[in-house]
């Protein structure tokens, strides 16, 4: 019961700070900082390995306990709470799984009879580092947006800012929200890079914006092969 009670305490912690922050600024805004936010919890709720071990001996053990069940849980339902919803790919599913399977055994250790209790907390133990190195694995399988489009300046922000569909292939900068109105269209239209009043398969098979749009963007020049044409930078 007890142990019911610190875990439950590090999930209601962990929903208290994830669904206010959901609500007011999206799920794209807040998922990659929770998971950060969960997996600093679990490394701190690891350090109960330095006094199971005798590493450290200061403190009652059943105190370091506690707070391991607290924090690993908090840490691990932040980790739920941003692989949940969308593990597109491998590198997305594992440390999803990985989570569940710490949380199971954390659980399992604290229901199971004392001889089985050793052969649990073996597997537990494994899990956490593999979950950490999955975590940080899935943090660096992140496309490389320079070879589409440099992000900087303005166009710095999270990906849900432009990416408000779940299409993340076919896009274009007249794919964004932000850009894909009348105004922008228009001029768009007149100088044949889009047909007249577009579909919007039209709109997401454009060419590369960059191509034509003159700028520089981390020290590169863009737009040495736009047309003869005038155009409103404003765009």
């Amino acid at each position: 019961m007890i142990a019911a009670i610190q875990f439950g305490c590090g999930f209601l912690s962990a929903m208290a700070i994830s669904i206010p922050l959901i609500w007011r600024l999206g799920f794209g805004q807040v998922r990659h900082p929770l998971s950060i936010i969960g997996s600093i919890s679990i490394l701190l709720a690891s350090a109960y390995v330095l006094r199971s071990k005798g590493i450290v001996r200061f403190g009652k053990r059943q105190i370091w306990i506690r707070f391991h069940r607290i924090l690993a849980s908090f840490g691990l339902t932040l980790i739920f709470v941003h692989g949940a919803f969308k593990p597109t790919y491998w590198y997305s599913w594992l440390p999803f799984i990985l989570a569940v399977g710490s949380l199971v055994t954390g659980l399992a250790i604290s229901t199971a009879k004392t001889r089985n209790r050793k052969h649990i907390r073996l597997i537990h133990s494994f899990l956490s580092p593999f979950l950490l190195i999955s975590i940080v694995l899935h943090g660096s399988k992140k496309m490389d947006h320079d070879n589409f489009f440099p992000l900087s300046g303005e166009h710095q922000v999270a990906c849900i800012q432009c990416h408000t569909g779940s299409n993340y292939i076919d896009y274009t900068c007249l794919t964004c929200h932000a850009h894909n109105n009348p105004e922008v269209l228009e001029p768009h239209s007149i100088h044949g890079v889009i047909p007249y009043n577009p579909t919007s398969t039209d709109v997401q098979v454009i060419a590369q914006c960059l191509d034509c749009h003159q700028t520089e963007i981390n020290q590169k020049e863009y737009g040495k092969k736009r047309a003869n044409w005038h155009y409103n930078t404003s765009y």
